[in-house]
């Protein structure tokens, strides 16, 4: 019987997390790959846990057993009228809805029903278990940790087998075509629901054949408790939610956090998730424990790491990766041991799961929709950091209630006395020149000495505060000018200069100049500067210098017809209007209007403005748009959307590709920005160019020369694709374009071919 209960438990549990990135992976190019739609989604989903477990509980109260059993069987049917689910582009928002409600009410739609069975089975069945007379009735708590296995498995299966070996859901043939047909991921999911629904009947049918004596709910407790035991108070309740909003809140910090710089990918939405599922598995497991007085110390450690070294304004590295992961992880040991600590007796258990997963409800709704419309940063994440070291284990006197108004008070002039400290630092080093590593000393010298009050609950907690808002808002360097959060990201206009260049001015004189620049940034993908002094505001910069690929292909092409309509999916700061001339029309398509707000105000960019060409903006997703315009409209399309520091996914599918030529009239060229930190798309380019018998040119470009650099010049990549090589024009004998020939004796290598069914992209990720 055990087996059997087990099982359930871990098959519900797989398919109920295998449907999370499923489904968000299915929504995300209907949303312009925006790393927000995993948030909303992990909101969703929460939520449905949180009626899961309420119906979990009103069902198991007050009604016998077998009526528990007759009412649950059919509501497992339920979800067999919506199953298999499809989404698909028919279904995107219109331009100008809300994202977060459109997006809300698509995920009711498709999995809503589904989901929420699945979220009951963990709470009823550990209650039904409780409710037999197997000897491990007394405490079923540890089929938590059974639920959360199954939910691991089910979040790593994801990435690493399902997404790289079936389509989502339209028919044809898989990788695996010999072994699995045509079976796509959603017609599996379902097969696998048929077989849950049946093992949930049958844990039904054990529990009424080998029940024990029943008793009504909220009446004598058993296993860990005795009859009259004393009521839970308000504060206990509190604490159990406060316990589960923290670590859910800083998990979908950092998925935030490094989707944003990396990519919007199932990989990256599910190791944090995989991250919060462990802690919790260890948390109520009967063998393995952290304990508290570990994670607590460990929690201290890594929170003054953030602070220090946790890269708000550089490169994600491979140190700070695993440092926000770690993180992570200390902060779910920390508050799910506690929780586990405190699990009350099985006649509460479902109340218990009940406020879990209010917590986590209250953690997700926190970060995906209360925190955009309060912060024009991700400063959820660091809150969460905060309000986790306010839960470490404090000293006696704060467990008993004495004392804690005076550490506040100490406390709070403390985090004065270290907000003068990094003050002082900081001039220190200004006058220094800033040549001896700011950064690092200035908030580590501090955090190292506060390291000193690890065991000062409050104390510690306001000086991770003040450190954290030293690193998090201070930008050498830079002055913020305008700053934005939407759906699509934070975006921050920001003003510098350049570093300086040794020039010869026009009466011969070396002289050292320093460029002043606006920029525009999402994370920390640079989407456009511009020069402030006008006669360098003319000159394309980053990646689109004239000396750089996309700047050739213009000057290759300006004197044809093939320019005279352009289609550029990508706002950015409007830098390609540079090229414009007289008589030229270009059209831009950007998917965020607060993009088109920033690029048009004259006060930050003057790009569009200044353009001969008659430049137009439709709103709305690039391919989506895109697909509205006649056939054969433009003699060159330009692919330079970036969402995180890559292009999404759906953009750069077989279908996509197809759609831009069906765009373009003969001849007409299709130029992609593959310029990224992480992700290494040639070989996608390559794959797709084969099956659609296409001719592809590709060109690494990088700064040679201090002019470039006076000018803001960036390192980029480019690919440039053709029906033939004829349509190349020049470029086809320029030694700068990489010709090397592709095999065409071979059909392309399916992993890297990217259709609207299938995308493998962590065969290209390149982290280290």
């Amino acid at each position: 019987m055990l087996i059997g209960y087990a099982l359930t438990i871990l098959i519900g549990a797989l398919l109920l997390f295998t449907v999370q990135p499923m489904v968000a992976k299915m929504l995300l190019p209907l949303l312009g790959g925006s790393p927000s739609v995993w948030n909303v989604c992990v909101v969703f989903f929460q939520a449905m846990l949180l009626a899961g477990y309420a119906y979990a509980y009103l069902l198991t109260r007050g009604r016998s057993r077998r009526v528990q059993v007759l009412v649950h069987g059919a509501v497992c049917l339920l979800p067999l009228t919506v199953l298999p689910f499809v989404i698909g582009v028919h279904d995107a928002p219109a331009p100008g809805r809300s994202p977060w409600l459109w997006l809300l009410g698509a995920l009711i739609g498709t999995v809503g029903l589904p989901f929420f069975v699945l979220s009951t089975t963990g709470p009823l069945l550990q209650r039904w278990f409780s409710a037999t007379d197997h000897s491990s009735a007394r405490d079923p708590y540890f089929l938590y940790s059974t639920s959360n296995l199954g939910s691991l498995v089910g979040l790593l299966a994801y990435p690493f087998l399902l997404e790289p070996l079936l389509r989502l859901s339209t028919p044809g043939a898989s990788l695996l075509a010999p072994r699995i047909g045509s079976m796509s991921q959603t017609v599996l999911w379902t097969l696998c629901y048929v077989v849950f629904v049946v093992l949930v009947w049958t844990c039904g049918a054990m529990m009424l054949r080998r029940s024990a004596p029943e008793r009504p709910e909220g009446g004598a407790a058993s296993g860990r408790a005795t009859a009259g035991a004393t009521p839970l108070s308000i504060g206990q309740r509190a604490r159990w939610v406060l316990l589960a909003l923290v670590p859910s809140s800083t998990m979908l910090g950092t998925t935030q956090f490094l989707t944003t710089d990396i990519a919007a990918i199932p990989l990256l939405w599910v190791i944090p998730l995989a991250l919060y599922l462990i802690t919790m598995m260890i948390a109520f497991s009967r063998r393995l424990r952290v304990p508290t007085g570990w994670s607590s110390v460990l929690l201290a450690v890594l929170a003054l790491g953030i602070a220090v070294f946790g890269g708000f304004h550089g490169k994600l590295t491979w140190f700070r990766i695993p440092l926000h992961l770690v993180t992570l992880l200390a902060v779910g040991f920390l508050c799910h041991g506690r929780l586990a600590d405190e699990r009350p007796p099985t006649d509460r258990l479902t109340s218990y799961y009940l406020l879990i997963a209010l917590g986590g409800v209250l953690g997700g709704a926190f970060n995906a929709l209360l925190a955009p419309l309060l912060f024009t940063g991700i400063a959820e994440y660091p809150i969460a950091i905060v309000l986790a070291c306010f839960l470490r284990p404090g000293s006696r006197a704060d467990a008993a209630g004495r004392g804690i108004w005076r550490e506040g008070v100490s406390g709070v002039a403390w985090a004065l006395g270290l907000v003068i400290v990094i003050a002082a630092l900081s001039w220190v080093l200004f006058e220094l020149g800033n040549r001896v590593a700011p950064e690092e000393i200035r908030l580590g010298v501090p955090a190292l000495l506060w390291l000193a009050f690890m065991g000062r609950r409050v104390r510690f907690a306001l000086g991770v505060a003040v450190i954290l808002i030293a690193g998090w808002s201070k930008t050498w360097g830079y002055r913020d000018l305008h700053r934005e959060r939407t759906f699509f990201g934070v975006h921050v206009v920001r003003s510098y200069y350049g570093p300086p260049i040794e020039t010869v001015s026009p009466d011969g004189r070396r002289q050292l100049v320093e460029v002043q620049f606006h920029l525009l940034v999402n994370g920390r993908t640079r989407h456009g500067t511009q020069a402030v002094a006008p006669n360098l505001a003319v000159i394309p910069t980053t990646y689109f210098h004239p000396t750089g690929p996309i700047g050739q292909v213009f000057e290759s092409l300006d004197l044809s017809d093939r320019t005279d309509r352009v289609a550029i999916l990508g706002l950015g700061a409007g830098t390609l209007a540079a090229y414009g001339r007289v008589g030229q029309e270009i059209t831009y398509y950007e998917i965020d209007p607060a993009v088109v707000r920033i690029a048009r105000d004259e006060r930050f960019f003057t790009y569009l403005r200044n353009s001969p060409a008659d430049v137009d903006i439709v709103v709305g997703d690039g391919r989506l748009r895109l697909r509205e315009a006649p056939d054969g409209s433009y003699g060159l399309i330009v692919l330079d959307a970036f969402s995180a520091d890559s292009v999404p996914v759906h953009l750069l599918t077989r279908e996509a590709v197809e759609l831009y030529f069906r765009k373009l009239r003969p001849g007409g060229l299709l130029a992609i920005n593959l310029t990224n930190a992480y992700v290494d798309l040639v070989p996608v380019v390559d794959a797709i160019t084969l099956q659609l018998g296409l001719v592809r040119l590709v060109q690494e470009d990088h700064v040679t020369s201090s002019e470039q650099m006076l000018h803001g010049k960036d390192f980029s990549v480019w690919a440039l694709l053709a029906r033939t090589r004829e349509d190349l024009g020049p470029m086809i004998d320029d030694p700068r374009w990489w010709t090397q020939p592709l095999r065409l004796d071979r059909p392309p290598d399916p992993r890297f071919l990217w259709t609207d069914d299938y995308s493998n992209i962590v065969r290209v990720l390149k982290l280290w």
